[in-house]
Protein backbone atom coordinates (compact mmCIF):
# COMPACT_ATOMS: atom_id res chain seq x y z
CA UNK A 1 0.00 0.00 0.00
CA UNK A 2 1.49 3.15 -0.93
CA UNK A 3 2.70 5.31 1.65
CA UNK A 4 0.17 8.17 1.06
CA UNK A 5 -2.75 6.40 1.48
CA UNK A 6 -1.41 4.55 4.94
CA UNK A 7 -1.02 8.84 6.28
CA UNK A 8 -4.10 9.69 4.81
CA UNK A 9 -5.93 6.98 6.62
CA UNK A 10 -4.28 7.59 9.74
CA UNK A 11 -5.29 11.09 9.16
CA UNK A 12 -8.80 10.14 8.32
CA UNK A 13 -9.03 7.55 11.78
CA UNK A 14 -7.62 10.44 13.88
CA UNK A 15 -10.40 13.24 12.89
CA UNK A 16 -12.76 10.65 13.82
CA UNK A 17 -11.79 9.55 16.84
CA UNK A 18 -11.59 13.49 17.87
CA UNK A 19 -14.71 13.94 16.56
CA UNK A 20 -16.43 11.17 18.81
CA UNK A 21 -14.83 12.46 22.10
CA UNK A 22 -16.33 16.53 21.08
CA UNK A 23 -19.43 14.36 20.79
CA UNK A 24 -18.90 12.73 24.26
CA UNK A 25 -17.65 15.92 25.70
CA UNK A 26 -21.26 17.38 24.26
CA UNK A 27 -23.07 14.96 25.83
CA UNK A 28 -21.58 15.52 29.16
CA UNK A 29 -21.95 19.01 29.09
CA UNK A 30 -25.41 18.34 27.88
CA UNK A 31 -26.50 15.63 30.71
CA UNK A 32 -24.73 18.57 33.08
CA UNK A 33 -26.53 21.38 31.92
CA UNK A 34 -30.23 19.24 31.94
CA UNK A 35 -29.51 18.75 35.82
CA UNK A 36 -29.83 22.60 36.64
CA UNK A 37 -32.89 24.45 36.76
CA UNK A 38 -34.07 25.46 33.20
CA UNK A 39 -31.76 23.33 31.73
CA UNK A 40 -34.17 21.55 29.31
CA UNK A 41 -35.16 24.49 27.66
CA UNK A 42 -31.46 26.41 27.14
CA UNK A 43 -30.64 22.75 25.75
CA UNK A 44 -33.73 23.02 23.11
CA UNK A 45 -33.16 26.62 22.12
CA UNK A 46 -29.36 26.07 21.35
CA UNK A 47 -30.04 22.39 19.27
CA UNK A 48 -33.31 24.59 17.50
CA UNK A 49 -31.14 27.21 16.87
CA UNK A 50 -27.91 25.15 15.17
CA UNK A 51 -30.28 23.44 13.21
CA UNK A 52 -31.78 26.61 11.07
CA UNK A 53 -28.52 28.23 11.45
CA UNK A 54 -25.35 27.02 13.32
CA UNK A 55 -23.70 30.50 12.53
CA UNK A 56 -26.10 32.06 14.68
CA UNK A 57 -25.43 29.65 17.36
CA UNK A 58 -21.66 30.42 17.37
CA UNK A 59 -22.40 34.53 16.92
CA UNK A 60 -25.21 34.60 20.12
CA UNK A 61 -21.95 32.30 22.09
CA UNK A 62 -19.63 34.91 20.94
CA UNK A 63 -21.89 37.74 22.27
CA UNK A 64 -22.96 36.08 25.53
CA UNK A 65 -19.02 35.81 26.52
CA UNK A 66 -18.26 39.61 25.59
CA UNK A 67 -21.41 40.79 27.90
CA UNK A 68 -19.92 38.48 30.45
CA UNK A 69 -16.76 40.05 30.19
CA UNK A 70 -18.03 43.54 29.81
CA UNK A 71 -20.18 43.55 33.05
CA UNK A 72 -17.44 41.71 35.08
CA UNK A 73 -14.74 44.31 33.90
CA UNK A 74 -13.91 47.09 36.24
CA UNK A 75 -16.05 50.58 34.65
CA UNK A 76 -12.44 52.16 35.29
CA UNK A 77 -9.74 50.26 34.25
CA UNK A 78 -7.68 51.02 31.70
CA UNK A 79 -4.14 50.26 30.41
CA UNK A 80 -1.16 51.39 32.53
CA UNK A 81 0.30 52.17 29.29
CA UNK A 82 -2.25 55.11 29.28
CA UNK A 83 -1.14 56.68 32.38
CA UNK A 84 1.15 59.52 32.68
CA UNK A 85 3.36 59.99 35.96
CA UNK A 86 3.71 63.48 36.66
CA UNK A 87 6.27 64.56 39.15
CA UNK A 88 4.98 66.75 42.21
CA UNK A 89 6.38 70.12 40.71
CA UNK A 90 4.84 69.15 37.38
CA UNK A 91 1.17 68.61 39.09
CA UNK A 92 1.74 71.82 41.26
CA UNK A 93 2.29 73.74 38.15
CA UNK A 94 -0.61 72.15 36.79
CA UNK A 95 -2.46 73.18 39.80
CA UNK A 96 -1.39 76.84 40.02
CA UNK A 97 -2.23 77.42 36.13
CA UNK A 98 -5.67 76.17 36.56
CA UNK A 99 -8.17 78.61 36.14
CA UNK A 100 -11.51 76.78 36.68
CA UNK A 101 -14.73 77.78 34.54
CA UNK A 102 -17.37 80.10 37.07
CA UNK A 103 -20.49 78.04 37.80
CA UNK A 104 -22.59 80.59 36.85
CA UNK A 105 -22.03 83.91 34.99
CA UNK A 106 -21.35 86.98 36.79
CA UNK A 107 -23.77 89.14 37.59
CA UNK A 108 -23.50 92.25 35.73
CA UNK A 109 -23.04 95.76 37.17
CA UNK A 110 -26.82 97.04 35.87
CA UNK A 111 -28.64 94.17 37.42
CA UNK A 112 -27.02 94.31 40.84
CA UNK A 113 -29.89 96.39 41.72
CA UNK A 114 -32.28 93.09 42.18
CA UNK A 115 -29.93 92.16 45.17
CA UNK A 116 -29.92 95.31 46.61
CA UNK A 117 -33.87 96.15 46.87
CA UNK A 118 -35.06 92.81 48.46
CA UNK A 119 -36.82 93.89 50.96
CA UNK A 120 -35.98 91.97 54.48
CA UNK A 121 -38.82 92.07 56.99
CA UNK A 122 -38.21 92.19 60.30
CA UNK A 123 -40.37 90.07 62.55
CA UNK A 124 -43.38 88.56 61.80
CA UNK A 125 -45.18 89.08 58.45
CA UNK A 126 -48.44 90.85 59.01
CA UNK A 127 -50.60 93.89 57.62
CA UNK A 128 -47.91 95.75 59.18
CA UNK A 129 -44.14 95.15 59.07
CA UNK A 130 -40.48 96.70 59.22
CA UNK A 131 -38.38 96.21 56.81
CA UNK A 132 -34.88 96.47 56.04
CA UNK A 133 -33.75 97.50 52.08
CA UNK A 134 -30.40 98.07 51.56
CA UNK A 135 -29.02 100.83 53.64
CA UNK A 136 -33.02 101.99 54.08
CA UNK A 137 -34.32 100.62 57.12
CA UNK A 138 -39.07 101.36 57.39
CA UNK A 139 -40.75 100.83 60.37
CA UNK A 140 -44.68 100.42 60.28
CA UNK A 141 -45.04 99.95 56.62
CA UNK A 142 -48.11 98.93 55.17
CA UNK A 143 -47.59 95.58 53.81
CA UNK A 144 -49.27 94.40 50.67
CA UNK A 145 -46.41 91.97 49.45
CA UNK A 146 -48.03 89.26 51.65
CA UNK A 147 -49.59 86.37 50.11
CA UNK A 148 -51.38 85.25 53.45
CA UNK A 149 -54.86 86.44 51.65
CA UNK A 150 -56.74 85.91 55.21
CA UNK A 151 -54.02 87.36 57.32
CA UNK A 152 -54.32 84.22 59.86
CA UNK A 153 -50.74 83.37 60.21
CA UNK A 154 -50.54 85.45 62.86
CA UNK A 155 -53.62 84.84 64.55
CA UNK A 156 -53.56 84.05 68.62
CA UNK A 157 -54.86 80.16 68.46
CA UNK A 158 -53.18 79.35 65.38
CA UNK A 159 -49.69 80.76 66.82
CA UNK A 160 -50.77 79.07 70.58
CA UNK A 161 -51.15 75.89 68.98
CA UNK A 162 -47.93 75.89 67.05
CA UNK A 163 -46.08 76.99 69.85
CA UNK A 164 -47.62 73.93 72.04
CA UNK A 165 -46.91 71.40 69.05
CA UNK A 166 -43.10 72.77 68.40
CA UNK A 167 -42.99 72.12 72.75
CA UNK A 168 -43.95 68.61 72.34
CA UNK A 169 -42.42 67.31 69.37
CA UNK A 170 -40.01 69.61 68.15
CA UNK A 171 -39.18 71.97 64.96
CA UNK A 172 -38.40 69.69 62.57
CA UNK A 173 -39.98 66.33 61.07
CA UNK A 174 -36.50 64.64 61.18
CA UNK A 175 -37.37 62.86 57.77
CA UNK A 176 -39.43 61.55 54.64
CA UNK A 177 -42.76 60.96 55.40
CA UNK A 178 -42.74 57.54 53.93
CA UNK A 179 -39.40 56.21 56.93
CA UNK A 180 -40.10 58.23 60.98
CA UNK A 181 -41.26 62.00 59.10
CA UNK A 182 -45.24 61.31 59.58
CA UNK A 183 -47.01 62.08 63.13
CA UNK A 184 -50.05 62.09 64.04
CA UNK A 185 -50.81 65.67 63.58
CA UNK A 186 -49.78 64.91 59.96
CA UNK A 187 -52.44 62.72 59.39
CA UNK A 188 -54.82 64.86 61.28
CA UNK A 189 -53.68 67.96 58.45
CA UNK A 190 -54.51 65.48 55.51
CA UNK A 191 -57.51 64.13 56.64
CA UNK A 192 -58.88 68.15 57.58
CA UNK A 193 -57.82 69.20 54.01
CA UNK A 194 -59.66 66.32 52.47
CA UNK A 195 -62.67 67.04 54.39
CA UNK A 196 -62.21 70.57 53.78
CA UNK A 197 -61.90 70.11 50.14
CA UNK A 198 -64.44 68.03 49.92
CA UNK A 199 -61.96 65.02 48.24
CA UNK A 200 -61.26 60.66 49.60
CA UNK A 201 -58.52 61.45 50.28
CA UNK A 202 -55.14 64.61 50.45
CA UNK A 203 -51.01 63.82 50.59
CA UNK A 204 -49.09 66.58 51.70
CA UNK A 205 -45.67 67.98 50.57
CA UNK A 206 -43.01 70.23 52.60
CA UNK A 207 -42.47 72.37 49.49
CA UNK A 208 -45.35 74.48 48.14
CA UNK A 209 -43.48 75.01 44.81
CA UNK A 210 -42.07 71.14 44.64
CA UNK A 211 -45.47 69.37 44.83
CA UNK A 212 -46.58 70.33 40.94
CA UNK A 213 -43.29 69.00 39.63
CA UNK A 214 -43.72 65.85 41.89
CA UNK A 215 -46.93 64.93 41.78
CA UNK A 216 -47.33 65.26 37.26
CA UNK A 217 -44.30 62.70 36.75
CA UNK A 218 -46.30 60.34 39.22
CA UNK A 219 -48.91 60.35 36.36
CA UNK A 220 -47.13 61.13 32.74
CA UNK A 221 -44.82 59.68 31.00
CA UNK A 222 -43.27 59.70 27.28
CA UNK A 223 -46.27 58.97 24.88
CA UNK A 224 -49.06 60.99 27.75
CA UNK A 225 -49.98 64.13 26.20
CA UNK A 226 -50.80 67.10 28.43
CA UNK A 227 -52.66 70.78 27.56
CA UNK A 228 -51.37 73.54 29.35
CA UNK A 229 -53.05 77.04 30.02
CA UNK A 230 -50.40 79.13 28.38
CA UNK A 231 -50.55 81.67 31.59
CA UNK A 232 -49.75 78.53 33.60
CA UNK A 233 -46.64 79.96 36.45
CA UNK A 234 -43.47 78.37 36.32
CA UNK A 235 -44.09 75.29 38.44
CA UNK A 236 -46.52 73.89 36.39
CA UNK A 237 -44.53 74.81 33.02
CA UNK A 238 -41.33 72.72 34.83
CA UNK A 239 -43.78 70.18 35.66
CA UNK A 240 -44.95 69.08 32.48
CA UNK A 241 -41.63 69.58 31.07
CA UNK A 242 -40.14 67.42 33.76
CA UNK A 243 -43.19 64.68 32.38
CA UNK A 244 -40.93 64.34 29.40
CA UNK A 245 -44.85 63.85 27.67
CA UNK A 246 -45.97 65.58 24.58
CA UNK A 247 -46.88 69.43 25.49
CA UNK A 248 -49.52 71.38 23.99
CA UNK A 249 -50.43 75.50 25.23
CA UNK A 250 -53.63 76.74 25.04
CA UNK A 251 -54.16 80.46 25.18
CA UNK A 252 -54.48 81.31 28.64
CA UNK A 253 -58.07 80.92 29.82
CA UNK A 254 -59.24 80.44 25.94
CA UNK A 255 -61.89 77.82 26.53
CA UNK A 256 -62.50 78.03 22.76
CA UNK A 257 -58.81 77.39 21.37
CA UNK A 258 -58.49 74.94 24.18
CA UNK A 259 -60.98 72.58 22.18
CA UNK A 260 -59.78 73.53 19.18
CA UNK A 261 -57.07 71.88 19.64
CA UNK A 262 -59.05 68.73 21.34
CA UNK A 263 -60.64 68.50 18.49
CA UNK A 264 -57.19 68.44 16.28
CA UNK A 265 -56.18 66.16 18.34
CA UNK A 266 -59.13 63.65 18.58
CA UNK A 267 -58.55 62.00 15.60
CA UNK A 268 -54.82 60.69 16.03
CA UNK A 269 -55.66 59.80 19.70
CA UNK A 270 -58.48 57.63 18.86
CA UNK A 271 -55.87 55.97 16.51
CA UNK A 272 -53.21 56.19 18.37
CA UNK A 273 -51.47 53.88 21.32
CA UNK A 274 -53.66 53.88 24.79
CA UNK A 275 -52.24 56.74 26.86
CA UNK A 276 -53.08 59.56 29.42
CA UNK A 277 -54.14 62.55 28.66
CA UNK A 278 -54.62 65.86 31.14
CA UNK A 279 -55.16 69.31 31.29
CA UNK A 280 -53.60 71.32 33.34
CA UNK A 281 -55.04 74.96 34.61
CA UNK A 282 -54.77 77.41 38.27
CA UNK A 283 -58.27 77.97 39.85
CA UNK A 284 -56.59 81.74 40.16
CA UNK A 285 -54.21 82.32 37.86
CA UNK A 286 -50.98 83.28 39.46
CA UNK A 287 -49.80 85.50 36.38
CA UNK A 288 -53.01 86.97 35.68
CA UNK A 289 -55.61 87.06 38.58
CA UNK A 290 -58.07 85.75 36.52
CA UNK A 291 -60.23 82.27 36.94
CA UNK A 292 -61.75 79.92 33.77
CA UNK A 293 -65.09 78.93 33.15
CA UNK A 294 -64.57 75.85 35.34
CA UNK A 295 -68.34 74.41 34.36
CA UNK A 296 -67.70 74.70 30.31
CA UNK A 297 -63.92 73.44 31.27
CA UNK A 298 -65.63 70.00 33.15
CA UNK A 299 -67.51 69.47 30.08
CA UNK A 300 -64.92 69.42 27.32
CA UNK A 301 -62.33 67.39 29.52
CA UNK A 302 -65.62 64.64 29.77
CA UNK A 303 -66.38 65.15 25.94
CA UNK A 304 -62.86 64.41 24.91
CA UNK A 305 -62.22 61.96 27.92
CA UNK A 306 -59.13 64.10 29.21
CA UNK A 307 -58.03 64.52 33.13
CA UNK A 308 -58.16 67.77 34.64
CA UNK A 309 -55.28 68.36 37.25
CA UNK A 310 -56.32 71.98 38.65
CA UNK A 311 -53.58 74.18 40.13
CA UNK A 312 -55.58 76.03 43.25
CA UNK A 313 -53.07 77.64 45.43
CA UNK A 314 -54.37 80.83 45.20
CA UNK A 315 -58.03 80.28 44.53
CA UNK A 316 -58.58 77.99 48.27
CA UNK A 317 -59.40 80.82 50.93
CA UNK A 318 -60.11 83.49 48.28
CA UNK A 319 -63.07 82.06 45.52
CA UNK A 320 -66.34 80.48 47.40
CA UNK A 321 -68.51 81.89 50.20
CA UNK A 322 -66.43 79.72 52.22
CA UNK A 323 -63.22 79.41 50.40
CA UNK A 324 -63.51 76.11 48.85
CA UNK A 325 -62.27 77.85 45.83
CA UNK A 326 -63.02 77.72 42.64
CA UNK A 327 -65.04 74.48 42.51
CA UNK A 328 -67.74 76.08 45.26
CA UNK A 329 -68.22 78.99 43.07
CA UNK A 330 -69.13 77.22 40.32
CA UNK A 331 -70.98 74.36 42.85
CA UNK A 332 -69.27 71.78 41.30
CA UNK A 333 -68.49 68.61 42.94
CA UNK A 334 -64.56 67.91 44.10
CA UNK A 335 -64.98 64.57 41.87
CA UNK A 336 -64.87 66.25 38.66
CA UNK A 337 -61.00 67.43 39.15
CA UNK A 338 -59.37 64.11 38.83
CA UNK A 339 -56.08 66.01 40.68
CA UNK A 340 -56.19 68.91 43.16
CA UNK A 341 -52.97 70.48 44.17
CA UNK A 342 -52.12 73.64 46.09
CA UNK A 343 -50.21 75.65 48.55
CA UNK A 344 -50.07 76.28 51.77
CA UNK A 345 -48.20 78.55 52.40
CA UNK A 346 -50.98 80.82 51.17
CA UNK A 347 -54.77 81.32 52.31
CA UNK A 348 -53.21 78.83 55.36
CA UNK A 349 -50.76 81.26 56.63
CA UNK A 350 -48.28 78.31 56.97
CA UNK A 351 -46.01 76.10 53.93
CA UNK A 352 -45.79 73.23 51.80
CA UNK A 353 -48.40 71.83 49.49
CA UNK A 354 -51.50 69.45 49.08
CA UNK A 355 -52.50 66.83 46.82
CA UNK A 356 -55.94 65.71 46.77
CA UNK A 357 -58.10 63.59 44.98
CA UNK A 358 -59.51 59.72 45.61
CA UNK A 359 -57.54 57.43 47.29
CA UNK A 360 -56.11 55.54 44.76
CA UNK A 361 -54.36 58.51 43.20
CA UNK A 362 -53.48 59.88 46.53
CA UNK A 363 -52.06 56.34 47.13
CA UNK A 364 -49.99 55.84 43.98
CA UNK A 365 -47.73 59.31 44.90
CA UNK A 366 -46.76 57.29 48.28
CA UNK A 367 -44.34 55.32 46.72
CA UNK A 368 -43.78 57.50 43.00
CA UNK A 369 -43.23 60.85 44.27
CA UNK A 370 -39.80 62.46 44.06
CA UNK A 371 -40.96 64.89 46.85
CA UNK A 372 -42.74 62.67 48.87
CA UNK A 373 -39.95 59.77 48.98
CA UNK A 374 -36.95 61.55 48.85
CA UNK A 375 -37.66 65.07 50.55
CA UNK A 376 -38.02 65.59 54.34
CA UNK A 377 -42.14 65.90 55.50
CA UNK A 378 -43.71 69.01 56.33
CA UNK A 379 -42.61 70.63 59.92
CA UNK A 380 -45.13 69.39 62.64
CA UNK A 381 -46.03 72.83 63.53
CA UNK A 382 -46.99 73.75 59.95
CA UNK A 383 -49.20 71.06 59.86
CA UNK A 384 -50.98 72.36 63.08
CA UNK A 385 -51.27 75.66 61.59
CA UNK A 386 -53.27 74.35 58.67
CA UNK A 387 -55.42 72.13 60.65
CA UNK A 388 -56.38 75.45 63.07
CA UNK A 389 -56.95 77.63 60.40
CA UNK A 390 -59.20 75.18 58.81
CA UNK A 391 -61.32 74.40 61.91
CA UNK A 392 -61.46 78.34 62.39
CA UNK A 393 -63.43 78.72 58.48
CA UNK A 394 -65.28 75.67 59.28
CA UNK A 395 -66.51 76.62 62.70
CA UNK A 396 -68.18 79.98 61.69
CA UNK A 397 -69.86 78.31 58.16
CA UNK A 398 -73.05 79.37 57.90
CA UNK A 399 -75.49 78.24 54.48
CA UNK A 400 -76.50 80.97 51.98
CA UNK A 401 -73.78 83.12 53.47
CA UNK A 402 -69.99 84.23 52.96
CA UNK A 403 -67.82 83.06 55.76
CA UNK A 404 -67.21 86.17 58.01
CA UNK A 405 -63.22 85.03 57.65
CA UNK A 406 -63.56 85.16 53.90
CA UNK A 407 -66.02 88.21 53.57
CA UNK A 408 -63.23 90.80 54.64
CA UNK A 409 -61.20 89.99 51.97
CA UNK A 410 -63.33 89.64 49.04
CA UNK A 411 -64.93 93.15 49.78
CA UNK A 412 -61.59 94.56 50.13
CA UNK A 413 -60.31 92.71 46.81
CA UNK A 414 -63.19 94.43 44.62
CA UNK A 415 -63.30 97.54 46.50
CA UNK A 416 -59.10 98.31 45.42
CA UNK A 417 -59.64 96.51 41.92
CA UNK A 418 -62.83 99.50 41.86
CA UNK A 419 -60.39 102.27 42.59
CA UNK A 420 -57.68 101.41 40.51
CA UNK A 421 -60.18 100.75 37.48
CA UNK A 422 -62.14 103.69 37.93
CA UNK A 423 -59.03 106.24 37.52
CA UNK A 424 -59.20 107.79 34.43
CA UNK A 425 -55.65 109.58 34.66
CA UNK A 426 -54.05 106.17 35.88
CA UNK A 427 -55.51 104.19 33.09
CA UNK A 428 -53.05 106.19 30.40
CA UNK A 429 -50.17 104.63 32.09
CA UNK A 430 -51.19 101.15 33.28
CA UNK A 431 -54.01 98.46 32.83
CA UNK A 432 -55.67 96.42 35.39
CA UNK A 433 -55.08 92.66 34.47
CA UNK A 434 -56.87 90.87 37.40
CA UNK A 435 -60.50 90.38 38.02
CA UNK A 436 -61.89 92.62 41.02
CA UNK A 437 -62.23 88.93 42.75
CA UNK A 438 -58.66 87.94 42.87
CA UNK A 439 -56.71 89.26 46.26
CA UNK A 440 -53.75 90.39 43.71
CA UNK A 441 -54.26 93.69 41.99
CA UNK A 442 -51.51 93.16 39.02
CA UNK A 443 -51.07 96.28 37.13
CA UNK A 444 -49.09 96.25 33.81
CA UNK A 445 -47.82 99.68 31.82
CA UNK A 446 -50.52 100.79 29.19
CA UNK A 447 -49.93 99.19 25.42
CA UNK A 448 -49.79 102.63 24.31
CA UNK A 449 -47.18 104.12 26.59
CA UNK A 450 -45.05 100.87 26.25
CA UNK A 451 -45.40 101.79 22.16
CA UNK A 452 -44.08 105.03 23.33
CA UNK A 453 -41.39 104.02 25.27
CA UNK A 454 -40.02 101.50 22.86
CA UNK A 455 -41.27 98.35 24.95
CA UNK A 456 -41.78 95.33 23.56
CA UNK A 457 -44.93 93.67 24.12
CA UNK A 458 -43.69 90.63 25.30
CA UNK A 459 -40.40 89.04 26.94
CA UNK A 460 -38.81 85.89 26.31
CA UNK A 461 -41.04 82.57 24.91
CA UNK A 462 -40.62 80.16 21.75
CA UNK A 463 -38.39 81.95 18.87
CA UNK A 464 -37.46 84.28 21.27
CA UNK A 465 -33.41 85.04 21.61
CA UNK A 466 -32.95 84.18 25.36
CA UNK A 467 -34.90 80.89 24.19
CA UNK A 468 -31.84 80.35 21.80
CA UNK A 469 -29.19 81.20 24.01
CA UNK A 470 -30.20 79.02 26.68
CA UNK A 471 -30.75 76.29 23.94
CA UNK A 472 -27.11 76.78 23.53
CA UNK A 473 -26.22 76.67 26.52
CA UNK A 474 -24.63 80.59 26.31
CA UNK A 475 -25.58 82.38 29.83
CA UNK A 476 -23.65 85.52 29.00
CA UNK A 477 -27.22 86.19 26.67
CA UNK A 478 -29.71 85.29 29.14
CA UNK A 479 -29.56 88.88 29.95
CA UNK A 480 -32.30 91.29 28.52
CA UNK A 481 -31.39 95.31 28.89
CA UNK A 482 -35.56 95.76 28.31
CA UNK A 483 -36.47 93.64 30.69
CA UNK A 484 -33.99 94.59 33.21
CA UNK A 485 -34.95 98.05 32.25
CA UNK A 486 -38.76 97.52 32.99
CA UNK A 487 -38.18 96.14 36.28
CA UNK A 488 -35.35 98.20 37.37
CA UNK A 489 -38.52 100.87 36.55
CA UNK A 490 -40.82 98.89 38.84
CA UNK A 491 -38.64 98.79 41.39
CA UNK A 492 -38.22 102.63 41.48
CA UNK A 493 -41.97 103.18 41.76
CA UNK A 494 -41.95 100.22 45.15
CA UNK A 495 -38.94 101.96 46.62
CA UNK A 496 -40.84 105.25 46.44
CA UNK A 497 -44.12 103.77 48.05
CA UNK A 498 -41.61 102.27 51.06
CA UNK A 499 -40.78 106.25 51.79
CA UNK A 500 -44.58 106.55 52.22
CA UNK A 501 -45.01 103.67 54.14
CA UNK A 502 -46.62 101.35 51.74
CA UNK A 503 -44.86 97.53 50.36
CA UNK A 504 -46.25 97.03 47.05
CA UNK A 505 -44.50 94.21 45.04
CA UNK A 506 -43.72 93.11 41.37
CA UNK A 507 -42.73 90.16 39.40
CA UNK A 508 -39.70 88.87 40.21
CA UNK A 509 -39.54 85.64 37.24
CA UNK A 510 -36.32 84.43 36.12
CA UNK A 511 -36.79 85.00 31.97
CA UNK A 512 -35.06 82.20 31.00
CA UNK A 513 -36.62 80.16 33.25
CA UNK A 514 -39.92 80.67 31.69
CA UNK A 515 -40.98 78.82 28.87
CA UNK A 516 -44.35 81.52 28.17
CA UNK A 517 -43.68 84.62 27.44
CA UNK A 518 -44.27 87.01 30.37
CA UNK A 519 -44.92 90.82 30.61
CA UNK A 520 -43.40 92.84 34.31
CA UNK A 521 -46.29 93.95 36.64
CA UNK A 522 -46.69 95.76 39.94
CA UNK A 523 -48.59 93.29 42.30
CA UNK A 524 -50.50 94.91 45.74
CA UNK A 525 -51.43 91.24 47.25
CA UNK A 526 -54.15 91.95 49.67
CA UNK A 527 -55.64 90.41 52.69
CA UNK A 528 -58.52 90.37 54.51
CA UNK A 529 -56.95 92.55 58.02
CA UNK A 530 -56.34 95.59 55.41
CA UNK A 531 -59.22 98.13 56.27
CA UNK A 532 -60.90 100.91 53.79
CA UNK A 533 -58.61 103.30 55.52
CA UNK A 534 -55.50 101.52 54.37
CA UNK A 535 -56.79 100.45 50.98
CA UNK A 536 -57.11 104.25 49.89
CA UNK A 537 -54.14 105.11 51.39
CA UNK A 538 -52.61 102.63 49.30
CA UNK A 539 -54.01 103.63 46.50
CA UNK A 540 -53.28 107.54 46.43
CA UNK A 541 -49.41 106.46 47.29
CA UNK A 542 -48.90 103.76 44.49
CA UNK A 543 -51.38 106.21 41.80
CA UNK A 544 -49.41 109.27 42.62
CA UNK A 545 -45.54 106.74 42.57
CA UNK A 546 -46.39 105.28 39.38
CA UNK A 547 -47.57 108.40 37.61
CA UNK A 548 -44.53 110.18 38.95
CA UNK A 549 -42.34 107.86 37.34
CA UNK A 550 -43.93 107.12 34.12
CA UNK A 551 -44.17 110.21 33.14
CA UNK A 552 -41.18 111.41 33.80
CA UNK A 553 -39.26 108.30 31.89
CA UNK A 554 -42.03 109.04 29.05
CA UNK A 555 -40.35 112.62 28.82
CA UNK A 556 -36.80 112.13 29.17
CA UNK A 557 -36.58 108.89 28.20
CA UNK A 558 -35.03 107.63 31.79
Amino acid sequence: MPTSLIDNKESSNFLVGLAYKANDIWYDLVEILMQLPGGELIINYIKASHKNDPWRTLLEALLALFAIKYFLASRYSQDDKDNMVLSKKETDELIEDWVPEPVVVDLREDEKWQIETNPIINGAVSKRVDIQQGDLISTNVLNFASLDFLGMSTDKKVVENSVECIREVGVGACGPPNFYGTQSVHVRCREDLAMFLGAEDCIMYGQDFATPISVLPCFLKRGDIVIVDGGAYVGLQKAAMISRCNIEWFNHNDLDDLESILENLSKDLEQGPLNRRFIVTEGLSENFGDSPDLKRLVEIKNKYKFRLILDESNSIGTLGDNGRGLPEVYNIPRSEIEITIGSMARSFGSSGGFCAGDKDMIYHQILTSNAYVFSAALPPYCAVAVSTIIKAIIDEEVEGKVNPHIRPLKENSAYLHSLFNNSKELSKYVTVKSDSYSPSLHLRIDADLREALDLPDVYGGPGSAVTKALKNGNEELFFDQYYNLESFKLQTIINKCVEAKVLPTRTKRILHHEVLPIVPELILHINATHTKQDLDYAYSVVSKAIIDTLEHWRKTGN
